[in-house]
């Protein structure tokens, strides 16, 4: 199993992979017994689960320095358990983290009945403000927008009622903000969006909470990520012989990947930037050479945005005035092309 963490923008700029872990599952019996999500595992302390490698991540990047830079660590549903909360808070790392269920909350003894659940808390909430987000969506359309009500409040999480100091360590209360997102009109054919988000940052207005939400609509690039390296890159086609070898060839396309994506991003972020940035003089004056059926280059580089559009031409984009802009898939494939034109164009002319 692959486990990526990726830096990203409050843009939506890919700045490169942190850390990747490979996780080696040896078994899924424990004691002759089948196990799993859900499983009798969930006796067991945080560092015999696979789930450690998220507090792995967290402490590694506890000493970086990242100079007048805010890290915040954002995770999907599978990051939500009390451990990383905890942990997190005892080293004064962010987090940023979507609810997986509705759990008890606002305890004063973590053995206390509980008397207030998470998201019945939220729900029942009027909204204390609005914001319109853009999420990626499969189809035609590669985007769409919706309008989302949000609601927040302070809470305290208490840890699950079954874990002992003994085994467990330090099983104190953590302080968060619990933010619900929720669109109550959902466009089309597309289910209706709710999120709760749960963080230790401070929140005391509706704008800092709004932001938090703008913020996780940024955990969707390492899913673009893991979609270029599987379905660009084709890693999981590849047929090596060791598990070794298959580890070292991730980890050069994951690199790939990456250029690719950013490249991607950067083209949206400023589109009058120059392409020189990214290419160089070979490779953009071949590119301007092909699609304009000319022999010579111009004087002035052309724009990172019409480069990127000739590469994603290359790659089977057709650049219609009423398509979306070109995806990672189209331009991973006009760079392979564009890599062998290279090639063959320093085999002929040297």
């Amino acid at each position: 199993m692959l486990h990526n963490t990726l830096a990203v923008t409050t843009h939506g700029v890919p700045l490169g992979i942190l850390d990747q872990r490979f996780i080696d599952r040896k078994s899924l019996r424990k004691n002759g017994i089948d196990v799993g999500r859900g499983g009798d595992l969930r006796e067991e302390p945080i560092k015999e689960k696979e789930s450690q490698r998220w507090i792995d991540v967290i402490r590694t990047y506890h000493n970086f320095d990242v100079g007048d830079c805010r890290m915040v660590h954002v995770c999907d549903r599978e990051g939500d358990f009390y451990e990383l909360f905890r942990d997190a808070a005892s080293i004064g790392e962010h987090v940023l983290i979507r609810a997986s269920r509705n759990r008890a909350i606002d305890k004063e003894k973590r053995r206390d009945e509980p008397t207030t659940w998470l998201f019945d808390s939220l729900i029942n909430r009027r909204a204390q403000g609005r914001t319109t987000v853009r999420l990626q969506v499969n189809g035609r359309k590669k985007y769409r927008e919706a309008t989302l009500s949000i609601v927040y409040k302070p809470i305290s999480m208490p840890p699950p009622r079954k874990r002992t100091v003994s085994k467990d360590g330090e099983l104190p209360m953590v302080p968060l903000t619990a933010i619900m997102a929720v669109e109550k009109r959902a466009a089309n054919s597309h289910d209706k969006l709710c999120w709760v988000l749960l963080t230790d940052l401070p929140i005391s207005s509706t704008e800092q909470a709004i932001e938090k939400v703008h913020w996780y609509t940024k955990r969707w690039n390492i899913e673009v990520f893991h979609k270029v390296l599987k379905s660009g890159c084709a890693v999981e086609k590849a047929q090596l012989e060791t598990a070794d070898r298959l580890k070292k060839y991730i980890v050069l396309k994951s690199v790939v990947a990456w250029r690719l994506f950013w490249l991607t991003r950067m083209s949206q972020e400023d589109e009058e930037a120059s392409c020189d940035v990214v290419l160089d003089k070979l490779e953009w004056s071949l590119l301007y050479r092909k699609f304009n059926k000319t022999r010579t280059a111009p004087s002035q580089v052309p724009t990172l945005k019409q480069a990127i559009i000739w590469i994603a031409r290359l790659g089977g984009y057709i650049a219609r005035p009423s398509d979306p802009p070109p995806g990672v898939i189209s331009i991973w494939r006009g760079w392979e092309r564009l890599t062998q034109m290279v090639d063959d164009y320093q085999d002929i002319c040297g």
